[in-house]
């Protein structure tokens, strides 16, 4: 394992949030002049977070071959050809986030299901006191490669997706 890849573990945060905890370990690149995970290196974690969580990306739109199953299978949902792409991120920094180069602890969850795309929502936690410093989410829509159009959910997909969504919600009241 890289300095910058993470691990999964299925649990249930601090916040009382369901969804997948991964931790992500920083790399020292990803420290500012003050002493916190820089905003820039936030995306990048984030990134690593979600492959712990869903598996690596194919490059070519074909199904991942001979790799561990992920903790949710994303690609083996979508059809060949099918990409998830990236149509959105937002973030809100809610505190400071300190560089102590222990593994942050990142909570990944499916907040919302769309015909053509999933809205996926993270929570990073201080590894000094365990607060929510980020709250994030990214929209991954979902491309018909040889199309070259957006692809609808399958209904199989669409249940799958919106069956993790809802155990989220549930979790979470």
């Amino acid at each position: 394992m890289n300095a910058h890849q993470s691990t999964a573990n299925p649990a249930t945060s601090m916040t009382g949030e369901s969804g997948l905890t991964v931790q992500v370990p920083p790399r020292w690149g990803d420290m500012d002049a003050y002493g916190h995970v820089n905003n820039v290196a936030i995306l990048s974690l984030l990134e690593e977070a979600r492959i712990a969580v869903f598996g690596p990306p194919p490059s070519s739109g074909q199904k991942p071959q001979n790799l561990p199953a992920p903790p949710i299978p994303l690609f083996e949902t979508m059809p060949d050809g099918v990409q998830a792409l990236i149509a959105e991120h937002g973030v809100r920094y809610l505190g400071q986030l300190p560089y102590t180069g222990e593994p942050l602890e990142v909570n990944v969850r499916i907040e919302k299901v769309s015909a053509a795309s999933v809205r996926v929502g993270y929570s990073i936690y201080s590894p000094v006191d365990h607060a929510e410093c980020v709250r994030a989410f990214t929209v991954l829509a979902f491309w018909d490669a040889p199309a070259d159009r957006l692809s609808r959910l399958t209904p199989s997909s669409g249940s799958f997706w919106r069956s993790i969504c809802r155990s989220t919600l549930t979790a979470s009241r």
